[in-house]
């Protein structure tokens, strides 16, 4: 009886196992890429509910300052706006977005922290002329990821964040005006 040399594979055997592994990848990789996207918007969302936070005590607290005054907390339809570069975090300022690229250096797509006073002046009753503080944040990185509109801490969302197409910021809550908005740095 004649033996059969089996010391390797045959062609057709080979071609079956890439073909196999193409279509595999071909199933993996959209698969793989969409769950990084998803991870990557989820942490930049994470992380402006926690520069909201950053902002709040020091903030409130009289750290801030305009100029050579402290920002205290603006009147009835007045906002604060505080520069991301100005927020501490327990790791230092932050320069990169979860996307792994700068932030946008300028102009209203620039992330910041706003504070609103959404309250009411009133007229010395009860139930009017109570500060109502609402914090905001917006910004982008270069790559046009992140949030294009102010976006309240109680609205933050995964689904805020936007991935390539946030190209037109509005830097200013509808609930205020620029002319009513001033910009606050870390205080010495």
């Amino acid at each position: 009886m004649k033996k059969l040399n089996k010391k390797g594979f045959t062609l057709i055997e080979l071609l079956a196992v890439i073909v196999i592994l193409g279509i595999l990848m071909l199933t993996a990789i959209p698969a793989v890429t969409r769950a990084i996207a998803k991870s990557r918007r989820n942490t930049y969302w994470q992380n402006a509910k926690q520069y909201i936070q950053a902002v709040q005590t020091p903030f409130l607290a009289g750290e801030y300052k305009d100029g050579s005054n402290v920002c205290a907390i603006p009147a009835p339809g007045y906002a604060v706006k505080i520069d991301l570069s100005n927020i501490e975090l327990e790791g230092g300022t932050i320069s990169k977005s979860s996307f792994g690229v700068a932030f946008t250096a300028s102009g209203d797509c620039k992330p910041y922290v706003i504070v609103v006073n959404e309250g009411s002046a009133g007229n010395g009753t009860t139930t009017e002329g109570r500060d109502k503080l609402v914090w905001y944040f917006v910004g982008t990185d270069q790559s046009n990821n992140g949030i294009a509109a102010p976006t309240s801490e109680g609205n933050l969302s995964i689904s805020k964040v936007q991935t390539g197409d946030a190209t037109t910021c509005t830097a200013i809550p509808s609930t205020t005006t620029a002319a009513k908005t001033k910009t606050c740095t870390i205080g010495n």
